[in-house]
């Protein structure tokens, strides 16, 4: 998780956690295609205009779950229940209230992943590890924790090509997906561990015990901005959710 230059990558993190789960607290309580639709259309916008987003970009990241979207339509609208019958075809059958339900649910799937994708591309994973300690009060052991395993995440995927093309060279060939399996697995996992103590051993030699108080390179603060987004966000989805 890595934040680009954009202006909502200066909203401190843990504010714009708490906003965007919040939002999506309020979109659950929508079950109007319309409103979900604008809501949706409006986070679009922010991320374009505020978060660095392109074009190029969204149709990238956003293009499987616009077929999750057409899926999870077809399936609440073709095989839901309703009077007003719009189109039946065989076992298909698709009335006004199954197709409002469809498009409200799958609209609500993509404005969660929309809103999900605003935070995730706009915050770095350090600062929302320290807005985490500082803010929110978590314990530095667990934030520092989970800091680490997201940077292993990388270097495990580089590990993996690295195996792959030592096994392709060496025309191993694999008789099954569980051969596979062990062949990669037991070699990441082993690498892991000795990752994960050495690791530790270089957190423990610089003094990191796991205390409160302590002293920090970096430290993260709540300014007028960060409560200017959390009232205008919360602010105008409540509006459209009333009006």
């Amino acid at each position: 998780m890595e934040g680009n230059q954009s202006y909502l990558s200066h909203i401190n993190p843990s504010v714009k956690l708490i906003a965007h789960i919040a939002v999506m607290f309020m979109l659950m309580l929508i079950s109007n295609p319309s409103k979900t639709l604008i809501i949706w259309i409006a986070f679009l916008s922010l991320g374009i205009v505020f978060g660095g987003w392109t074009i190029k970009y969204l149709m990238k990241v956003m293009t499987p779950y616009f077929v999750f979207f057409v899926l999870t339509f077809w399936m609440l609208a073709a095989f839901g229940k309703g009077e007003n019958e719009i189109w039946q075809w065989a076992w298909f059958r698709i009335t006004e209230e199954s197709a409002s339900n469809g498009l409200a649910i799958a609209l609500r799937m993509l404005a969660f992943v929309t809103i999900g994708l605003l935070f995730t591309s706009t915050t770095n994973l350090h600062l929302f590890m320290m807005s985490l300690i500082h803010q929110l009060k978590v314990p530095p052991k667990w934030a520092y924790g989970f800091m680490a395993g997201f940077r292993c995440i990388p270097m495990f995927q580089t590990e993996l090509v690295h195996l792959k093309e030592a096994h392709r060279v060496r025309g191993c060939r694999h008789d099954g997906t569980w051969q596979a399996f062990k062949r990669y697995a037991i070699p990441l996992l082993t690498n892991a561990v000795r990752k994960s103590e050495r690791m530790a051993l270089a957190m423990e030699v610089r003094g990191f015990t796991g205390d409160r108080d302590r002293s920090y390179y970096k430290t993260t603060l709540v300014t007028s901005k960060d409560y200017l987004y959390v009232s205008m966000l919360v602010g105008i989805v409540f509006l459209i959710i009333v009006f």
